[in-house]
């Protein structure tokens, strides 16, 4: 019977994981589906401001949660299973309040920043702003209600609605206004993006009706509400890098890019994030051995995994480059003779996950021996620094410079990071432990 549940588990964890892969496989070709529909639809102009927009929606949706939700995995499964109710409900209240009052908050400053001129005296601009304002908190609430379902054993459930469903709503309304040969104005497009958001938020609460019960009617308790925030602010340059990293370099070469320009570098990095969702996901598939490995201590074993990904990555990367290289420029005129452009900006962001490639998973080790101080830091520090560079670079050679100045400070990050792995967990996590184990030494 042990052998049959565990086998049972087994599999359902693997369909799990096939699962969200296929979601955000699906989800990916569906993005890049309706980016290809948006820019022919729009001019390069057009199409870079609404990328600037979406970008700055997703990184004002993170500021509003403050990343409270990181804590999910370790409070929320803490509380339900010591049959602490009243903590649970206050820590999914307090993330439900946090977003109410920052989305007043920013609210209020958006129109004092209006009144002072600081976006112009455009209705267009005007209905973009409004957008962004009311479009963040939701797809803030999105992200937290998917942090908490996954905490609680519902991740498909918290997840799908997010990769797959808000794609895919987009996808259908940009192919209808394709299809009717309207050409409405900016802020009509933004509102597609938000009704799209808003029908996520509707499908995810569908799934997720039952999940929180446990915490219903309960007074909540918020004393613990010190750490909560504590763990949310030490993991919040982590999810700005890992999960909104081209967000940041659109929405920072937005302050110095003409949008035009915007419109190339962001669709450079959509096409990019196939080649870096294919290196985070060797990451990913190895991750739960080698964590085993890391904490038995078996050196042979973490070497021998960190040797096949290695080869993975640098062979997947090889790959991609040489397809991006020899039709790149021909893929891309399919989004309209102008976006040519981007292949420049595109061949510069292959540093970035031909870094992830050569420098290995040194996040998943730090993290596993216990070093989030340093990977806090370092992201942090990180992010500030990649937003002066993508500014930088941005204002020095236009979308190209903007991407070599985004890449480059990625680089530097993974190169601190496997070397810190190293000196502090003694794991070299990049590839020259390949061509050591080759040469014999």
């Amino acid at each position: 019977m042990a052998a049959a549940g565990g086998g049972s588990a087994l599999g359902g964890t693997l369909q799990k994981a096939l699962s969200l892969v296929g979601a955000r496989v699906l989800g990916n070709v569906l993005t890049l589906g309706y980016t290809l529909i948006l820019a022919r639809i729009t001019t390069p102009t057009e199409f870079g401001l609404i990328m600037t927009a979406f970008a700055w929606i997703m990184l004002l949706s993170v500021f509003l949660a403050l990343n409270l939700e990181s804590g999910s995995i370790k409070y929320l499964v803490q509380y339900r299973e010591t049959g602490q109710p009243g903590r649970a409900a206050g820590f999914i209240r307090l993330n439900r309040m946090t977003i109410f009052g920052l989305t007043l908050l920013s609210g209020l400053v958006a129109a004092l920043a209006w009144w002072g001129g600081a976006f112009g005296d455009g209705a267009a601009m005007l209905g973009v702003v409004a957008v962004t304002v009311v479009a963040a908190p939701v797809v803030a609430l999105t992200r937290v209600y998917g942090r908490h379902a996954s905490a609680l054993g519902q991740v498909l459930r918290g997840g799908v609605p997010i990769m797959l469903v808000r794609p895919a709503v987009i996808f259908l309304l940009v192919v209808l206004i394709w299809l009717s040969g309207a050409r409405p104005g900016l802020t009509v497009y933004l509102l597609l993006f938000l009704a799209a958001f808003a029908v996520t938020a509707l499908v995810q609460a569908l799934l997720l009706r039952q999940t929180f019960g446990f915490a219903a009617g309960v007074p909540r308790e918020y004393d613990e509400a010190r750490l909560w925030f504590a763990t949310g602010a030490m993991m919040a340059p982590l999810l700005v890098l890992r999960d909104n990293l081209k967000h940041v370099v659109v929405a920072a070469a937005g302050l110095v890019l003409m949008p035009a320009e915007v419109g190339y570098l962001a669709l450079a990095l959509s096409i990019m994030a196939f080649v870096y969702f294919a290196m985070k996901a060797v990451d990913i598939s190895i991750s739960p051995q080698l964590s085993r490995a890391l904490h038995a201590q078996q050196a042979r074993r973490v070497a021998s995994l960190l040797d096949s990904a290695a080869r993975l990555k640098i062979a997947g990367m090889v790959a991609g480059t040489a397809v991006i290289a020899g039709f790149g420029g021909m893929a891309l005129e399919l989004f309209g003779p102008e976006y040519r452009a981007s292949l420049a900006p595109l061949l510069i962001l292959l540093i970035i996950p031909a870094s992830d490639a050569v420098f290995g998973p040194a996040q998943i080790v730090l993290n596993v021996t216990g070093r989030q101080d340093v990977i806090f830091w370092v992201a942090g520090i990180s992010t500030v620094i990649m937003v002066g560079a993508t500014v930088l670079g941005g204002a020095l050679d236009g979308a190209t410079g903007a991407a070599l100045g985004a890449a480059l400070s990625y680089a530097v990050q993974q190169l601190i990071l496997r070397s810190v792995a190293k000196t502090s967990a003694g794991t070299e996590t990049s590839i020259i432990a390949v061509f050591q184990r080759e040469t014999g030494k």
